[in-house]
């Protein structure tokens, strides 16, 4: 009975709850996880194809990950899952999350902007990048879904996406609790407690947060600590709610409040800055900067959805309505120098409604079939996006110490969707599948001037015209699977999907820019070799990509541009394998060539940087986050002791070629190779686990994100550095 009173006065008292911003946490320990054996049967469940499958029965490329692989490696958060899957990357640009899968992604950032890799946490769609970058607590499993997904998830799915499932809270009592410490004085405590509230309810809560004493770097000017979590604090709760055997409801809400000064940038390493910004004086190290303005970013975020489960004798019903607010402001140098050139102050504010009914069969015969509506309405609005400058000699803005762009964008889509899977015989499926989307998009906006020592309200220097644009568009999904025996299973599909069209929020006087599609074919081979101990499975693809939304950048303010054309090919690689009952290996590597067919709008400068923007042809270029060859291998060793003890022993090593950050590939991040470790001794049957990590032993600088401003500068901000610590769970 206790804990049902704890249970729900923490949930009264903390109401809704979030997976914390990852930024903060690069190397920590992972949040505790279920006291599972470290080494599964082999038989995961995905959800892939939006019902409970087995990994190897599904016909498409996904990884997964479960709470406990996660943890054995030390993937903390949404940003290391390039750690597992060599061919994603997820970043941050300024406190924007930035992805790319298999060469498919964007760098552009801004309200009402969306990713091209959806992330989903339980069903619900995150359209908003500033709160797109979470730790991963009271994690069940994660699954990365490669291609274009348009048929069963819809719009800004061209690349693929990421879906994160949480813990179901059960009957049962459940209290975790972790905490850990790193070599920059990183503190993070993590509480998770779960239980039985009522008879048909269960709930739970998890709590998270984390501060930083010391930064990766300073600022060289001040000597201020920067790359520096000032707070991380996140809550989630659910609530499942059994009225009955075919009747059931969740309810979940999310918060997350955090600051941080992970948003600085710095000059990229050989580049000129403009003449009239002087000479590069940064001699600082790649986690420096070299500013008169310390950055600072500011995000809180919540959310709440209600799932409802009903059993309609041969179908099943569910419906999901959402609704999720973020609210950011980002300040930073923009001019990478002590002298106060330029600043931008900017206020990112998103919300977002969501609902999606979905029908779907139950019955074990024949045909599979899935049937659902979505609806989605999003604003997004700067408020202001500001540049300011306090040098009149070299001042950009004429008569003006500073200029605020407004913008503000509402989008609305619906879309109906079907796909179903027939056996056509004992071993062959056909599956096919269709939606059709519309979706209109309107903006509004105005800028306006400060001038030097005025007094008065802001000057209005225009006003954007009310616009809007719609788009309708049907995208498909056309796979045959032929199960070759009990362990091997063979696939071809072909795929289409789009990216959905719009504003520049802060170029809100351009034009509209277009949506990007996509044409996918892939062919896969999944096996269980060895009696189920060995998963070894392939896929290649290629696909046609028009359209590309590439990104443009300004001074403090970044927006869309259509690259006309590229094509990606490449072939993939993942193993997983128990090769005893103490030793596990895991691994995979990918080979992606993408390229641009047709570009001669890009965004270019010199060389070295230094000279103002100017259009110039990207054609045969390669497209940016996108490495010819990536892998990783991961090795873990458990030593049973005695007394229900034991030690598990795991080494990760990361590679990659080198890539660039823009179509004009300039900036270029070069090859290479990061090495993590960890030490895990569990007492009494894993109810307690002390923890000794050490992750990018080598301590390996590499560049995350860089663009090039509209007066040339080239700017760099760069991954984690060698993190160490050492950190405890305890289970109950």
């Amino acid at each position: 009975m206790a804990y049902k009173l704890v249970s729900v006065a923490c949930a009264a008292s903390l109401g809704v709850s979030s997976a914390a911003m990852a930024q903060a946490a690069a190397g920590q320990v992972p949040a505790p996880a279920p006291a599972t054996s470290s080494v599964d049967d082999g038989a995961i469940i995905v959800t892939a194809q939006r019902r409970e499958q087995k990994l190897q029965d599904v016909p498409l490329s996904v990884t997964a990950q479960t709470a406990s692989q996660l943890q054995t490696r030390g993937i903390a958060n949404v940003q290391a899952l390039g750690e597992a899957v060599p061919s994603l990357s997820v970043s941050s640009a300024v406190g924007f999350a930035i992805t790319y899968l298999r060469g498919v992604g964007s760098t552009a950032i801004g309200p009402g902007i969306e990713t091209p890799v959806s992330i989903y946490v339980d069903g619900v769609y995150h359209a908003s990048s500033t709160s797109a970058l979470f730790d991963f607590n009271n994690i069940s499993r994660i699954e990365v879904l490669k291609g274009p997904q348009g048929t069963l998830f819809g719009r800004n799915a061209t690349g693929g996406l990421i879906q994160v499932i949480t813990k179901d809270p059960t009957q049962k009592t459940e209290m975790n609790f972790g905490a850990s410490i790193d070599n920059y004085a990183t503190v993070r405590g993590d509480l998770y407690a779960a239980g039985g509230v009522a008879e048909n309810v269960a709930a739970d809560i998890s709590i998270s947060a984390s501060t930083q004493g010391r930064g990766w770097g300073k600022n060289l000017p001040t000597g201020a600590d920067v790359n520096k979590n000032l707070h991380n604090i996140s809550v989630r709760s659910k609530w499942i709610f059994d009225f009955s055997d075919s009747t059931r409801a969740t309810l979940i809400g999310d918060y997350t409040d955090m600051r941080n000064s992970f948003n600085g940038q710095k000059v990229f390493p050989g580049t000129k800055l403009p003449t009239f910004l002087g000479a590069n004086t940064d001699t600082g190290g790649p986690w420096d900067l070299n500013g008169d303005v310390m950055p600072r970013l500011h995000n809180r975020n919540w959310g709440v959805s209600l799932k409802l489960e009903q059993q309609l004798g041969t179908v099943a019903l569910t419906s999901i309505t959402a609704y999720r607010d973020s609210n950011s402001r980002l300040q930073w140098d923009i001019d990478f120098t002590p002298v106060p050139h330029f600043a931008g102050d900017l206020r990112d504010l998103e919300r977002q409604f969501s609902q999606e009914f979905q029908l779907s069969s139950r019955s074990g015969g024949p045909l599979t079939w899935t049937a659902g509506a979505f609806y989605f309405r999003a604003r997004g609005i700067y408020d202001p996006s500001q540049v300011f400058s306090s040098d009149i000699p070299n001042n950009l803005f004429g008569p003006f110490q500073s200029v605020l762009l407004f913008g503000n964008q509402l989008t609305e889509s619906i879309s109906g969707y079907a796909q179903g899977t027939l056996a056509v015989t004992p071993t062959t499926n056909i599956t096919l599948g269709a939606r059709y989307t519309y979706e209109r998009r309107t903006i509004d906006g105005r800028t306006e001037a400060i001038a030097f020592g005025q007094t008065t309200p802001p000057i209005l220097l225009s006003t954007t015209p009310h616009d809007e644009i719609s788009f309708k568009k049907p995208t498909f999904r056309v796979a045959l699977d032929h199960r070759f025996s009990p362990q091997v299973l063979g696939y071809v599909s072909f795929n289409t999907g789009f990216k959905s069209g719009g504003f520049n929020t802060q170029f809100s006087t351009d034009p509209a820019f277009l949506p990007e599609t996509i044409s996918a074919y892939e062919a896969g081979l999944k096996t269980d070799l060895f009696g189920n101990t060995v998963r070894l499975n392939f896929a290649g693809f290629y696909y046609d990509y028009k359209n590309i939304q590439v990104q443009k950048v300004g001074i403090a303010a970044t927006g869309i541009i259509n690259g006309a054309s590229a094509r990606i090919y490449g072939l993939e690689a993942e193993l997983d394998a128990r090769l005893s009952s103490a030793f596990r290996l895991a691994g995979s590597v990918a080979y992606t060539n993408a390229k641009f067919r047709d570009f001669k709008n890009a965004p270019f400068t010199a060389p070295d940087g230094g000279v103002a923007q100017f259009p110039g042809d990207a054609s045969g270029n390669s497209i940016p986050k996108s490495p010819r060859l990536q892998g990783n291998v991961s090795a873990t060793y458990t030593a049973e002791l005695k007394n229900g003890s034991s030690m598990d022993f795991n080494l990760t090593g990361i590679y990659s070629s080198s890539y660039f950050f823009e179509a004009n590939n300039i900036a270029r991040q070069n090859e290479f190779a990061k090495l993590n470790a960890s030490i895990a001794w569990n007492l009494d049957n894993k109810k307690y686990t002390l923890r000794v990590f050490a992750n990018n032993i080598t301590n390996a600088a590499t560049a995350v994100y860089s663009s090039t401003l509209s007066d040339g500068t080239i700017n760099v901000t760069y991954d984690a550095p060698r993190i160490v610590g050492v950190g405890f769970n305890v289970r109950y």
